[in-house]
């Protein structure tokens, strides 16, 4: 089938896979958070050895995130009111987590008085450090006795990188415009192929940590399928195909930029399958699991203490999607339907870019 097919949302469960994701970022971080227990290993670690949930999930959240903003972007050629959709779709909840977990977690579960807690700066830098995306993850007293000591929500370092993957996107389709696709193709290769280089030309300032410099290259594969949307067919035999490239290179260095090819291809696959969509989520709640993920379960070990951790997994991941509803109801919908006003009102503008 093609990837235009599969892209639209009738024809796709990308809900599910990204609430599937959410989840495996928790099921990563318990381990961590929670310390390990005998009989729990990270799945994907015991499957794939030089793999772990938490990075593979995220390399495949930018992966899908390519693939959608870039489809939406050359299907509507509006930039403005791209701009407009990609803020009222991640700042409001993005907003209302970080200031709740400042001004009403923070509080209840310092070990500082009320008064120290709130007369210290490190409150608003965390709300204000956070809102500019330079990932600020301590507040004063708070999880200093845990686990994993002091970090609030450690989550939140992928954001800044999701949002200058918007920028870039944004860039080179105002570069381009309306050219032929060669050229988006040859800039989204440079970007892939400069994954499996050690020396990086582009994006050498994001450093070399291995959770960091694959995010690029997931993003743009993404907006590769995405341009080359009608003339890219995905079956079977190409998720057997992908899977035995990956076998060959498995003692390279680059096996887990392979993997994480492998796994896209695989999951635009399984998003069609028939039975796979036998249920799908009527709402998309999987960017509100990942954010209270990480912040869920510092708090839960917070009063827990150390548990079994498959135990802490389980309670970390069913807490985090009720809250994931209530921010959905409460404050991502409000937000989006205000973006979609606003790309209304941004139309008459747009016509001039």
């Amino acid at each position: 089938m093609k990837v235009s097919y599969l892209l639209n949302k009738d024809n796709n469960n990308l809900n599910l896979i990204r609430l599937i994701l959410a989840s495996m970022v928790i099921i990563g971080h318990s381990a961590i958070l929670n310390g390990s227990s005998t009989y729990w290993v990270d799945p994907i670690i015991y499957l794939f050895p030089f793999a772990a949930s938490g990075p593979w999930a995220v390399n495949l959240f930018f992966f899908i995130s390519g693939l959608v903003v870039t489809n939406s972007l050359i299907s509507n050629r509006k930039p403005l009111q791209f701009i407009v959709a990609r803020i009222f779709r991640i700042i409001p909840a993005f907003a209302f987590v970080v200031i709740f977990s400042a001004l009403i977690i923070g509080p209840i579960v310092s070990t500082n008085t009320v008064k120290q807690y709130f007369d210290n700066s490190t409150v608003s830098s965390y709300i204000t450090q956070n809102l500019m995306f330079k990932g600020y993850y301590n507040l004063p007293g708070v999880f200093v006795t845990n686990f994993f000591r002091n970090a609030v929500n450690g989550s939140l370092w992928t954001l800044a990188y999701e949002m200058s993957c918007y920028v870039i996107l944004l860039g080179i389709f105002l570069i381009i415009r309306n050219r032929e696709k060669l050229f988006y193709n040859i800039i989204i290769g440079l970007i892939i192929l400069e994954g499996f280089s050690t020396n990086k030309f582009i994006f050498n300032w994001i450093g070399t940590n291995s959770e960091i410099n694959l995010l690029p290259a997931a993003f743009a594969l993404g907006s590769f399928f995405a341009v080359n949307a009608d003339d890219i067919s995905i079956d079977k035999f190409s998720v057997i195909g992908v899977f035995l490239i990956c076998f060959f290179f498995r003692n390279s260095t680059h096996v887990n930029l392979f993997f994480n090819i492998a796994c896209s291809v695989t999951v635009l696959y399984v998003s069609a399958n028939k039975y796979f969509n036998l249920y799908r989520p009527k709402y998309d709640v999987s960017f509100g699991v990942y954010l209270w993920g990480f912040v869920v379960q510092q708090t839960l070990f917070h009063y827990t203490g150390r548990i079994y951790t498959g135990w802490h997994c389980i309670f970390s991941i069913l807490i985090s999607i009720a809250l994931a509803y209530i921010t959905h109801f409460l404050i991502e919908r409000p937000g989006i339907n205000l973006g979609k006003k606003g790309i209304l009102k941004s139309r008459i503008i747009n016509q001039f870019l």
